[in-house]
């Protein structure tokens, strides 16, 4: 009943939401398969402008004869379009989907020492260790990080991804919007590194890192302030 006027009120009734259908257009990899790419490895990173924790790279091998012959599962789409239930999900349909597929980090001290764009380059080669070969790497954005030349000491220090070899590279700018090869990546990236900033967050509750992931927001910085840098803040970055 509405108040005062004795009448009844008929429910409102709310349009269904449609499934979020995700990313199905294969129009480039089909493009990449008729020029004679067989193979590619789609690549996004996560991380990049965090204060604290690792920056991530997610990357996923595909063969294009493969993908293109068959049905593009349901709802992958750039991490930052999902809920974090829907990440969830979308992450354990690609685990099942594509079976070649990595997420590998740099450390914060390995931010520190190399660099934001040479951290990235390690933790790339690091993921491209743990796949098969490949014609070609997506990668999301406009700058190719991936094949920057590691420096002597990484050489030295690093480990089997100084030796990795880098396949070409073709950068694509807002790739995990619109390529489902590159945000298969996005999302294992995402859900990867939020899940270990959860886990860090069990041991420095204060900062926030189970909502906030190690970013910048208001909670972390007040933190920070309060209780100072921990092991796996960047030093190298404006804290304060």
């Amino acid at each position: 009943m509405t108040a005062g006027t004795g009448r009844a009120t008929a429910p409102v009734r709310r349009a269904a939401r449609k499934p979020f259908a995700g990313l199905t257009d294969l129009s480039l990899e089909r493009e990449l398969l008729a020029s004679g790419v067989r193979t590619l490895i789609g690549m996004d990173e996560v991380g990049r402008g965090c204060l604290a924790g690792p920056v991530g790279v997610g990357a996923v091998h595909f063969d294009l004869a493969a993908l293109t012959a068959a049905e593009v599962p349901a709802g992958i789409h750039d991490s930052k379009q999902l809920s974090i239930p829907a990440r969830a999900r979308i992450a354990e349909v690609v685990a099942a989907w594509q079976p070649h597929r990595a997420v590998a980090y740099a450390s914060p001290a390995e931010i520190d020492a190399l660099g934001l764009s040479s951290a990235l380059c390690l933790a790339g080669r690091r993921a491209l260790a743990g796949l098969p070969g490949a014609d070609l790497v997506l990668l999301d954005g406009s700058f190719d990080w991936l094949s920057l030349p590691l420096t002597f000491d990484a050489l030295e220090h690093y480990g089997d991804a100084a030796g990795v070899v880098v396949p070409p590279v073709r950068t694509v700018v807002k790739g995990d919007g619109t390529h489902v090869t590159i945000a298969a990546a996005s999302v294992l990236a995402k859900v990867g590194r939020d899940g270990l900033m959860a886990e860090l967050a069990e041991q420095f509750p204060a900062y926030g890192w189970e909502r906030n992931a190690g970013y910048p927001a208001p909670v972390h910085r007040a933190a920070i302030a309060e209780h100072g840098a921990t092991v796996h803040h960047r030093r190298s970055f404006r804290l304060g």
